[in-house]
């Protein structure tokens, strides 16, 4: 079985190989759920990175979230999904 700690890093290099260097700028770990997905038990990773909509982003603060669907006895990472973060 894939430990937690598998799970992030299968995530976060998912994530650099998919969405590239630019786009991962300040990566880092938000949450962590286990859950089934179709029927396969999985860990839910959510992560998230500097958003990079205008030169100022940094500055904002402003982060783009993202939860990967790592599957607990492969590590293979099945999805991404962008996670919408309300604002209370």
């Amino acid at each position: 079985m894939v430990t937690i700690k598998e799970a992030t890093q299968n995530a976060m290099e998912f994530a650099r190989e998919s969405l590239g260097a630019e786009r991962t700028r300040g990566l880092q770990l938000e949450e962590i759920e286990s859950g089934a997905e179709d029927g396969v038990d999985a860990w839910r990773v959510t992560l998230s990175m500097q958003a990079n909509l205008d030169p100022y982003a940094a500055l904002s603060g402003r982060r783009d979230y993202k939860t990967f669907t790592v599957v607990k006895s492969t590590g293979e990472v099945l999805s991404m999904r962008i996670r919408e973060v309300s604002k209370a």
